[in-house]
């Protein structure tokens, strides 16, 4: 994934509320100071990992040449271990000591752990301060800042602890996905099949037929295949912007997911951990009757042969360890059984009087977890 051919620049929309531009294109760093300094500020704050320091520095450099005040840039560990209160405390801190005012502008370049993190420090520090996010992995341009979502991870579970704080842009470059491996393509993938899965049967048969394991249809044109999988949660997202009702379909396979994840303590990508669950709750929805037959075994299809993503439970998450995390999840509301969301058939979720989640007893969600862990 070396190649990288310049495009031109595309305007999308995150569909948030509220929704903010989406700048998506390959190669065009040099237009960021310019979209910068649409927005007033007194400086600029670049917040990224170690290993992504090449692309901040590039962009250090021009926003300099551009005439714009910028500080040094400034490193967070990256990696979900380090998505907690110590890294966002240690940020917020150095942003103070280096003189960031109400006035300037943060930006994060990352993954999904940088953006929140960075994120979530803007909208505490000063009560909040705008910022910038530049994505720099496939799951994060195509997903992530499609929510404004900032949070960190709990002792207990994932995203416990969070806001909702809208950038000011996104600015997607698709040549920033080049430096993350395959795997992490994989991960960002699977949340496209999740989107057909809840919302639209025609893009699911389209990802049956196009999907390979090393993803040479995102590879051939990476801005085409992000553009077309941004499109296809903001056909949802258009339903309910807010994220506050209907848009829980979005969250299929995200209550083992994400307590899979969390176990995995960074071994397992976000999307595969996503995976896993979504496997899940088709055993489960087939065991309350609510999914049909065809579901599951083309689910496993597209994110095993099609994927070559897990689809079983890590043998070294235990079920009682899941249920317990399941307990705690971020979007558990009453009942300490859990609430999930199911898939009828392939393009339509399960509804009832417009409620999208179903709640599970405690005895069945652990059998089918003790039958889907990995032997």
């Amino acid at each position: 994934m070396t190649n990288v051919t310049v495009s031109a620049l595309r305007r999308l929309s995150t569909a948030c509320d509220p929704a903010v531009d989406l700048w998506l294109g390959c190669g065009v760093a040099e237009l960021f100071p310019k979209r910068l300094m649409e927005y007033e500020h007194d400086r600029v704050f670049l917040v990224t990992s170690e290993k992504l320091r090449g692309i901040a520095d590039r962009l250090h450099s021009l926003l300099t040449d551009g005439g714009v005040s910028v500080a040094p840039v400034m490193l967070i560990p990256e990696g979900e271990p380090n998505k907690n209160w110590r890294t966002l405390q240690g940020l917020l801190e150095a942003l103070v000591q280096s003189g960031c005012t109400k006035s300037s502008v943060i930006v994060g370049i990352g993954g999904g752990v940088v953006s929140n993190v960075t994120g979530l420090a803007a909208a505490l520090l000063y009560r909040g301060v705008d910022f910038v996010e530049v994505p720099t992995t496939l799951l994060n341009l195509t997903d992530g800042v499609l929510s404004n979502k900032q949070a960190v991870n709990g002792g207990q579970g994932k995203n416990q602890f969070g806001v909702y704080h809208a950038p000011i842009f996104v600015w997607g470059d698709t040549a920033y996905l080049q430096t993350e491996p395959i795997e992490q393509w994989r991960s960002g993938v699977v949340e496209a099949v999740k989107n057909g899965l809840i919302n639209d049967a025609g893009w699911f048969d389209h990802l049956e037929l196009v999907l390979t394991p090393d993803l040479s249809c995102v590879r051939d044109d990476p801005v085409g295949f992000c553009a077309d999988l941004i499109s296809s949660k903001a056909q949802i997202l258009d339903k309910d912007p807010g994220e506050r009702e209907r848009c829980m379909v979005l969250e299929y396979g995200h209550t083992v997911g994400h307590a899979v994840e969390f176990l995995m303590d960074g071994q397992l990508l976000h999307g595969m951990a996503v995976g896993v669950g979504m496997c899940a709750a088709a055993k489960i929805g087939s065991r309350l009757g609510i999914t049909d037959d065809d579901v599951l075994p083309r689910q496993e299809e597209i994110l095993g042969k099609g994927l070559g993503c897990p689809i079983d439970v890590p043998a070294n998450c235990a079920p009682d360890a899941i249920t317990d995390i399941v307990r705690t999840d971020n979007k558990r509301r009453g009942s300490c059984d859990a609430r999930m969301v199911f898939v009828e058939k392939v393009g339509t979720v399960h509804e009832v009087n417009g409620e999208v989640e179903v709640t599970v007893p405690h005895s069945l969600l652990l059998e089918v977890l003790q039958c889907s862990r990995r032997a």
